[in-house]
């Protein structure tokens, strides 16, 4: 038997939180603590307060949708900010669950569990990149030196404001608060991990069912092969399918629990993040739809606003889409025990057995479903986003 060890990345990524004075060591007085999450608390929310400032102030239309579009994204994204500083425990619980570091699994079990993780790392290490890399030039091309024009990061013209002073401290501030928000976006990384932990352990689960009574098989079929015996040890064979049902019964019982475990556990994590997920299904289409219209006809055209506007349209679609799936998966996972159980061989076993099983299989009709306020989180659902995100920008293209 085996543990999985979380990703060396997640340790990277949880390591970075700590360095940031994001989340605070046990050794730290309370004291320091609170006034680090209040600093922490006031200077994030100044981003979004000067995008949507930013929004009715400037005289550029384009540069007005876009900063509310800005400000819808980042106070998207300081909703996590919160999470991040005040739910620590919290997410540190689900990646140390047993669950999430799928404990006592066997070689096929690790290595299928490998796959999986191996394949999510290959996407996430370009996700993490793209977004830095973008924080990057956001920040550089702006410079006096780099740009003609005495603009800010995100292509903010700041022509409402005149004074030298102000103009330096709002181009530092946005820069600091670039790179905060560009480790809040870590969070997603978690919360990805550990939803696709979730759907691989309902595979594991499902792979348990199917090995019920697997013994009881290869015990009848090696003694199929054998010479007739005396009859005393025919009558031993049958008794001892009485011991081999109550194995049966017990390893049933044992998968009930792991069972209610997992959806228990599911259940409390979509209650701890339901916020951020609602807020997410609310504005993706929103943030997709004025990607898209800056792309299509923005002004002021260069290769890093391009860039930029890209990277955010592929972020807006990326950040609804993954959970999306990810739920949607754990969903698919959940609906295949039922399937899986009736695999076993539960069809050899005692009456009393059957009806255990029957009982079973009942309880698993309901798949694992996560449903935010009245929104069910699976591709349907995103579907629907993506169908209203096409129809407001129509409606936006018009105006």
């Amino acid at each position: 038997m085996v543990t999985i060890e979380g990703d060396e990345m997640l340790q990277q990524i949880i390591q970075i939180f700590y360095l940031s004075g994001i989340w605070q060591s046990d050794e730290e007085s309370n004291y320091r603590k609170i006034v680090k999450r209040l600093f922490y608390t006031c200077f994030g929310a100044w981003l979004p307060s000067f995008f949507a400032i930013n929004a009715f102030r400037c005289v550029d239309r384009n540069e007005s949708i876009f900063s509310m579009q800005a400000a819808i994204l980042i106070s998207v994204v300081y909703m996590k900010f919160l999470n991040l500083l005040f739910k620590k425990e919290e997410i540190l619980a689900f990646l140390n669950d047993p669950i999430v570091v799928h404990s006592n699994v066997n070689r096929a079990e690790y290595d299928q569990v490998n796959r999986n993780i191996t394949k999510f790392t290959k996407f996430v290490r370009p996700y993490c990149l793209a977004i830095f890399i973008t924080a990057v030039l956001v920040i550089v091309t702006k410079l006096p030196i780099f740009s003609a024009d005495k603009g800010l990061p995100f292509f903010i013209s700041f022509t409402w404001n005149v004074s030298e002073i102000v103009y330096w401290l709002a181009y530092l501030f946005l820069s600091l608060s670039t790179v905060l928000y560009c480790v809040i976006n870590l969070i997603n990384v978690l919360v990805w991990y550990i939803m696709l932990n979730y759907s691989i352990e309902y595979e594991l689960l499902g792979n348990k069912l199917k090995t019920l009574g697997v013994t009881t098989v290869k015990v009848k079929n090696q003694d199929k092969n054998k010479k007739p015996q005396k009859l005393k040890k025919k009558v031993l064979n049958q008794k001892s399918s009485v011991p081999e049902s109550k194995k049966f019964v017990e390893n049933l019982i044992v998968l009930v629990k792991a069972h209610r475990n997992v959806t228990e556990t599911v259940e409390r994590f979509r209650s701890c993040f339901s916020t951020i997920f609602l807020a997410q299904i609310t504005t993706s289409g929103i943030i997709i739809c004025v990607s898209v219209y800056s792309l299509a006809f923005g002004s002021n055209r260069n290769i890093a606003q391009t860039e930029f506007n890209v990277v955010e349209l592929l972020y807006g679609i990326f950040d609804i889409f993954l959970v999306m799936y990810l739920a949607n998966d754990i969903t698919v996972s959940s609906d295949r025990l039922s399937y899986c159980l009736f695999e076993s061989n539960w069809i050899e076993q005692t009456e009393s057995c059957k009806k255990y099983v029957l009982i079973m299989a009942e309880m698993l009709k309901q798949p694992q479903q996560l449903v935010i306020l009245i929104y069910p989180m699976n591709l349907e659902t995103f579907v629907k986003i993506a169908n209203g995100a096409y129809s407001m920008f129509n409606i936006l293209k018009s105006l």
